[in-house]
C-alpha cells in the first residue's frame, strides 16, 4: 500500500532525518579528494576549444542587455547562467579563469549538495559508495571547468530533488508550497533540464499517494505548478522558442534521438545501446556493463525491499524517493522521442547524481546480501566500479584532462611569423582563433579563413579554391584544429593539396591544433591528380 506524506505526518512516524547530519571523516576526504580533482582541472587553465570559444565570444563580445537575443554560432544556454559568465568577464575581465568560475563554483558546491541528497535517499550503507563515485566521476570533474551550464545543471537538479524529497516526508504547508515553487521557478532560467527535473518531480509528488489522497495532495501543490507553469511560459516566449527551432541543433543532435518508430528493431537496439551507454558517459564508468548491473540491482532493491534499518523512511516513501530521482530521466527521454532535447552524453550530466546514487544502492544490497556467504563478491564488485575513476582521476591530478590546446599553437606562430605573412585559419579554428586574437601581436600579417563546407563530397572542392586564392602570397601558415577524425582527415587531404602548390617551411604540431608554415611564393598551376573523394 502507497502512503502519502500527510499519512506519515499523522502518524508521526519516528523519521531519523540522516540528511540533517554533517559528513562524516572518511566522507569530508572523499569530499575534499573531489574538490581537489576540480581545482586541478580548473588551475590547468587549457585553451578554449570549439563549442566554448563559441559560446564565449557571445558572453566576452555581448552586453547584458544583447545577450538576451539569440546567441550567435547555433549557441544556446540558459539566460541566468549568461548573465552570471557576463558578470564574471565584467568583474575579473575576458580570461579563461574568470569565464570557467561559475562552472567550477558549481562542481564544489555540488560535492557538498549531493552528499545531502545522498543522505536523504540511499541506505547509510550506499552513502558512502555514492558520494566516491560522484566524486571522481571523469565527466563531472572536466565539466566544472568547461564555459557551459552543464556543472550548473547537475547543481540545480540536485537542489530541486533535494527539496522534492524534503517536502514528500514532510507536512505541506501553503508556505512550503509556495517556496518549492519559487524555487522551481527560479531554476527554469538557470538549467534548461530543471524543466524535466520538475515535470518527473511534480508527476512523482502526487501520484505515488492513495488514490483518494491524490487530489488534495495535487491541489496542495498547486500554488507550486502554477509558479512553473508561468515562469516556464515567460521563459519560453522570450528564449526557449527560438533555440527549439534551430534546425542546425537539433540536425547535429539528430543521433540522440530515438528512431521513430520505437517498437522496431532499430528502436529495441536504439534504447539498449543507449542505455549502456549513459553509465559510460555522462555518468563516467568505464565498465558501463557493471554499471548497469549495479543499477538494476539498486532500482529492483528500493522497489521491493524495505529498508531494514531502524527509523528507516516507510516503504512507500522509499520507492517514491526512487521515482523523484529517475522521473526526469524519463521525461527528458520523451522529450527526445518528441526531438525536443537531445537524449545523450553531456545534456544528461543533471541525471548523474539520480543514477549514481541508485548504482550505490544496488551495490550496498549486494554487499548485504553476500556479506556472510561469500564476502569477497562485495568487494570485488566495490574495486571493479572504483578501479578507473579512482586511477584516472588520480592520475589527472598529476596531468589534467585536456582536449584542444591551440594557445600553444597560437604563440608558436606569434613568435615565428614574419611581416607580410598569411595565416589561413580553417573553420573549426577559427572560434577558438577570434577569442585569443586580442591577445596576439600579428598586426603585420595577413588573416584568410577558411571557407565552410556542407559535406565531405563539397569539401575537397572548397579546399582548392581556398588554396588556389593561397596561390603567389610567399609564407603561408596553416592553422588547424581539428575536432573529430572526419576533420583530421580533412586536414590531411588539405596538407595534400598544399603540397601540390608549394613546399612546407614549418611546422608545430599541439594537443587536437597544429600549425604548418608553406611557402607559396608561386602563382598556383594546374592541380595534380588528388586521391578519389570518400563516397
Amino acid at each position: 500500500m502507497v502512503v502519502c506524506s500527510e499519512q506519515i505526518d499523522k502518524a508521526e512516524l519516528p523519521i531519523e532525518d540522516t540528511a540533517s547530519r554533517g559528513p562524516t571523516k572518511f566522507e569530508w576526504l572523499i569530499i575534499f579528494f573531489g574538490a581537489l580533482l576540480r581545482l586541478t582541472q580548473y588551475l590547468s587553465n587549457r585553451s578554449l576549444w570549439l563549442d566554448e570559444a563559441n559560446l564565449a565570444l557571445n558572453i566576452v563580445n555581448r552586453s547584458f542587455l544583447q545577450l538576451l537575443k539569440p546567441l550567435d554560432n547555433n549557441q544556446g544556454a540558459p539566460i541566468g547562467f549568461l548573465m552570471l559568465e557576463r558578470s564574471a568577464v565584467q568583474l575579473f575581465g575576458p580570461g579563461e579563469y574568470a569565464l570557467r568560475l561559475f562552472p567550477f563554483l558549481c562542481g564544489l558546491i555540488s560535492l557538498l549538495l549531493f552528499h545531502r541528497l545522498a543522505r536523504q535517499s540511499v541506505t547509510p550503507k550506499a552513502v558512502l559508495i555514492a558520494v566516491g563515485l560522484f566524486a571522481t566521476s571523469a565527466p563531472l570533474i572536466y565539466y566544472s571547468s568547461e564555459v557551459k551550464q552543464y556543472s550548473g545543471d547537475v547543481v540545480i537538479a540536485l537542489l530541486l530533488s533535494s527539496a522534492a524529497i524534503y517536502y514528500a516526508s514532510h507536512r505541506l504547508t501553503p508556505a512550503r508550497a509556495a517556496s518549492f515553487g519559487l524555487l522551481g521557478a527560479a531554476a527554469i532560467w538557470f538549467s534548461h533540464p530543471a524543466i524535466f527535473v520538475l515535470a518527473g518531480m511534480g508527476v512523482s509528488l502526487v501520484l505515488f499517494c492513495r488514490p483518494e489522497e491524490r487530489w488534495e495532495r495535487a491541489r496542495k501543490f498547486s500554488i507550486a505548478f502554477l509558479l512553473w507553469g508561468l515562469s516556464l511560459g515567460a521563459c519560453y516566449l522570450l528564449f526557449l522558442r527560438h533555440l527549439s527551432a534551430n534546425q542546425s541543433l537539433l540536425s547535429y543532435w539528430n543521433f540522440s534521438f530515438p528512431p521513430a518508430h520505437l517498437f522496431s528493431v532499430a528502436g529495441v537496439e536504439w534504447f539498449a545501446e543507449t542505455f549502456f551507454t549513459i553509465f559510460q558517459s555522462p555518468v563516467g564508468l568505464d565498465l558501463a556493463g557493471i554499471g548497469a548491473f549495479a543499477f538494476l540491482v539498486g532500482a529492483v532493491a528500493i522497489l521491493i525491499v524495505p529498508f531494514s534499518a531502524p527509523f528507516s523512511a516507510p516503504f512507500s516513501l522509499q520507492r517514491q524517493k526512487l521515482f523523484i530521482l529517475l522521473s526526469p530521466l524519463l521525461v527528458t527521454l520523451l522529450a527526445a522521442t518528441l526531438h525536443k532535447y537531445p537524449f545523450s552524453g553531456r545534456l544528461l550530466l543533471f541525471a548523474v547524481p539520480a543514477l549514481v546514487l541508485v548504482i550505490a544502492e544496488g551495490v550496498a544490497y549486494i554487499r548485504a546480501k553476500t556479506r556472510t556467504t561469500a564476502p569477497a563478491i562485495g568487494a570485488c564488485l566495490i574495486g571493479v566500479l572504483f578501479f578507473y575513476p579512482v586511477l584516472f582521476s588520480s592520475y589527472h591530478l598529476i596531468k589534467p584532462s585536456f582536449r584542444e590546446e591551440i594557445k600553444p599553437v597560437l604563440s608558436y606562430i606569434q613568435a615565428h611569423a614574419r611581416p607580410g605573412d598569411s595565416l589561413y585559419i580553417y573553420p573549426d579554428a577559427l572560434p577558438a582563433f577570434r577569442y585569443y586574437a586580442p591577445r596576439l601581436r600579428l598586426q603585420n600579417v595577413k588573416i584568410v579563413q577558411g571557407t565552410f563546407y556542407g559535406s565531405q563530397q563539397e569539401s575537397w572542392r572548397v579546399y582548392e579554391d581556398d588554396i588556389d586564392k593561397l596561390g603567389g602570397q610567399g609564407r603561408v601558415w596553416l592553422l588547424f584544429a581539428p575536432r573529430e577524425p572526419a576533420a583530421v582527415t580533412d586536414k590531411n587531404l588539405f596538407l595534400y593539396f598544399t603540397s601540390q602548390k608549394g613546399s612546407r617551411l614549418d611546422s608545430f604540431e599541439g594537443l587536437g591544433a597544429a600549425a604548418y608554415l608553406y611557402d607559396l611564393s608561386q602563382p598556383s598551376g594546374p592541380a595534380q591528380p588528388a586521391p578519389a573523394p570518400p563516397k
